[in-house]
């Protein structure tokens, strides 16, 4: 059998137990076996009880794997006498009566180990727990349920939460950003909250509306009036008239998003100078692309002040 490359590396990784070692490696690389592998080489080679060995997994299925290859290993060397010698055996009894009780399992599952076996000096209660999956999510909704209500009630907001239902967000946008802070908790301090409540500053519009209306009056170029572009281009001054006066943001907001409903197509190159069509609609095209990125920008700036209250709230 061919040698791996990196062979060296994994038997460093299972016998150089006196070292603190960092492994990066992808996806189904063999982590996990070499995890294995030192484990079961600091219990039956070195004679490190597993009650004084912590290997903590991502997920609780990673756990529940590195828990059961563990114990296949412990009683391979355990039940067959010509395994090893004799001291190996008793070292593998031994793994395996502490195994069901090693911390082996989630980082949660370790801090709660060590919280529940030091609360006084935590200053926690005696009994805490660590909610599974599904009791954190309902957790979760019991409190979306209250911050949604006190959401909608902070006067405060009522700007921000209305520009950001017209621009296309929902509630469900929110609760996933609320979901999402909870799970990097700890960064929240650092990266959202310094600074206090952001600033709202909205883009201006009325360059928009200027090009349209210089876009729209080339309408003139065209030879034949019943061309159907023309109802293009008088859709996108019917836009400009409408939203033009616009002094709020709801409407202005109500404008931006109604750009992005117009389209371009139909006319005829026949009916317009050479190359005039496609110099129009490309200018629409750019025209729209502005107007979406304004939108974008709009957006953006109703969203701080919301996300910054989640973020609080977290």
């Amino acid at each position: 059998m061919t040698a791996l490359r990196d062979e060296a590396a994994r038997d460093r990784i299972r016998d150089d137990t006196g070292s603190t070692l960092f492994v990066d490696a992808g996806a189904g690389s063999g982590k996990t076996k070499s995890l294995i592998d030192r484990v079961t080489t600091l219990a039956l080679v070195d004679g490190v009880s597993l009650r004084n060995i912590a290997a903590v997994t991502f997920t609780e299925k990673a756990g529940a794997e590195l828990r059961d290859r563990l114990r296949a290993n412990f009683e391979t060397v355990w039940k067959d006498p010509g395994e090893g010698p004799e001291e190996d055996r008793a070292r593998a009894a031994a793994a395996l009566e502490d195994l069901d009780g090693a911390a082996i399992g989630t980082l949660h599952s370790f801090a709660q180990r060590i919280l529940t076996r030091h609360p006084i000096e935590a200053g926690l209660p005696p009994l805490i727990e660590v909610l599974d999956e599904v009791g954190s999510s309902v957790a979760f909704d019991g409190r979306w349920s209250v911050m949604q209500r006190e959401l909608l009630d902070d006067e405060s907001l009522a700007q921000p939460v209305r520009l950001a239902l017209a621009a296309g967000v929902r509630l469900e946008h929110l609760r996933s950003l609320a979901r999402a802070f909870q799970s990097d908790w700890d960064l929240i301090e650092d990266r959202v909250l310094p600074g206090g409540p952001p600033t709202v500053t909205l883009p201006d519009v009325r360059r928009l509306f200027d090009d349209a209306r210089d876009i729209a009056a080339r309408e003139g170029e065209c030879g034949d009036p019943d061309d159907k572009f023309l109802a293009r281009l008088g859709a996108l001054t019917a836009w400009a008239d409408e939203y033009a006066d616009a002094d709020d943001a709801e409407n202005q907001l109500a404008g931006l998003v109604a750009a992005q409903e117009l389209t371009w197509s139909h006319g005829q190159r026949g009916k317009w100078p050479a190359g005039a069509l496609e110099a129009i609609r490309g200018g629409c095209k750019e025209w729209q692309e502005q107007a979406r990125q304004v939108l974008a920008q709009f957006t953006n700036a109703t969203l701080r002040p919301l996300a910054y209250w989640v973020a609080n709230q977290v």
